[in-house]
């Protein structure tokens, strides 16, 4: 009996240590970090770029493990200083389960649990990793930096599921979970920081098809997200007009939806991607409750590699943000008037330009592989319009309708 009980503790220790060495061994982390410059010839971008803003700095560390056979672990923290959008403490990107359900050799079912990366366009779920895009900014008209962390994940569950077809892979991807609406949200929405405070109290809905065909040659995707953000409104909120702007506890509803489409050649790519926004208040008062906007932004992007370490790209970019009032000529008439209006009470309040309402931007830039560790990029815009920058950094008002921007950071990853 004593010799039994020693050969199986024997083999349960042989067995534990080969569980844990199949741990170890599945164990990954990577880690990146990159600096920017960014010149503007007017307005702000990430800082008091007029004068030189080195307020882009990026550090990441992520980590994933194969736990079993059906179940992964991962996540990833990060710290961003972004002008006066982030001052750089640490934030969880994203940290969870990944349950394999079945998994055949045409077939993969699967789901996430946990803060989740949403599956929006091709890149929001690798854009903050500086080695992934091709320039220093994604196309601002999709992926808005100034409500990064609106889009960027969730605290959910999603659905996954892959099918290996003859001609390509359709993935199909879903969930519902609560996204993390932060003071730049209020700015972008809500026009400055209120006594109040933004939430996500409400599930959130994501979910996206891609297809990829011939080996990833031609994809093609469709996705969106359906966002309900409660407003908690604070006592100086409240104050009724003309003291105040009496506003009430209320929502702010956003659809989102994005349609893609890239081409991979051996030299090389072409991507287009259309997003499409719908945004109701609801109940936060007579101002806001009256002011939701359909927009939409588009842009293309021609990328050709010269060789495996320069590569370069041309890209247009455009952001309307009412699509029955291209340019926002409507709205500036509008702001006029309600300025005309609100100085009858002695609130003096400066119309708003056509030019808030719209962003077109001609972006060249390209980057090189100095080693396969680090990345040199660089971009240069031309823009006229606005509406992509955050009043946060900008007094609207007061920004010019015509500006340039040159960017350039240095990437390292590990």
């Amino acid at each position: 009996m004593k010799n039994f009980i020693m050969l199986l503790l024997l083999t349960s220790s042989h067995a534990y240590a080969n569980e844990r060495n199949e741990w170890l061994d599945s164990f990954q982390y990577h880690g990146f970090a990159s600096q920017g410059l960014i010149f503007t010839t007017d307005n702000n971008f990430f800082g008091d770029s007029e004068h030189g803003s080195a307020e882009l700095t990026e550090l990441g560390i992520n980590a994933s493990v194969q736990v079993s056979s059906k179940i992964r672990l991962a996540g990833q923290v990060i710290s961003r200083h972004a002008g006066e959008f982030y001052n750089g403490s640490p934030w969880l990107d994203y940290a969870l389960v990944d349950l394999k359900l079945l998994s055949t050799t045409q077939h993969q079912f699967g789901a996430y649990f946990g803060r989740i990366k949403n599956p929006i366009g091709l890149y929001n779920e690798t854009r903050d990793v500086a080695f992934t895009r091709q320039g220093v900014f994604a196309p601002q008209v999709i992926y808005f930096d100034k409500v990064r962390n609106l889009v960027m994940s969730a605290d959910g569950l999603q659905l996954y599921s892959n099918h290996f077809l003859s001609n390509g892979n359709l993935l199909i991807q879903a969930g519902a979970g609560h996204p993390i609406p932060d003071k730049n949200v209020e700015y972008a929405y809500m026009g400055q920081d209120w006594a109040g405070k933004l939430k996500a109290d409400e599930l959130s809905f994501f979910g996206r098809i891609m297809y990829e065909h011939d080996g990833g040659r031609w994809i093609y995707s469709i996705s969106g997200a359906r966002l309900g953000i409660d407003f908690d409104h604070g006592a100086a909120d409240a104050i009724p007009f003309p003291a105040g702007a009496g506003l009430s506890s209320g929502e702010i509803k956003i659809d989102y939806s994005v349609l893609s489409a890239q081409y991979n050649g051996e030299k090389w790519q072409f991507t287009t991607e259309v997003a499409l926004e719908h945004v109701v208040y609801d109940g936060i008062g007579v101002t806001f409750d009256s002011s939701g906007f359909d927009s939409i932004g588009f842009y293309g992007q021609l990328d050709y590699k010269f060789t495996p370490n320069w590569q370069a790209f041309i890209r247009y970019e455009e952001f309307q943000l009412h699509q029955d009032d291209w340019n926002g000529h409507k709205a500036a008439k509008k702001s006029i008037e309600t300025s005309q209006f609100l100085s009858g009470f002695g609130i003096q309040q400066s119309p708003s330009p056509a030019h808030v309402n719209y962003a077109k931007t001609w972006v060249l830039g390209g980057h090189w592989d100095i080693k396969s560790d680090l990345r040199l990029r660089a971009e240069y815009h031309i823009s006229e319009g606005v509406a992509t920058l955050s009043p946060r950094e900008n007094t609207i008002h007061l920004t010019n309708k015509y500006w340039d921007m040159f960017a350039m950071s240095l990437s390292y990853r590990f």
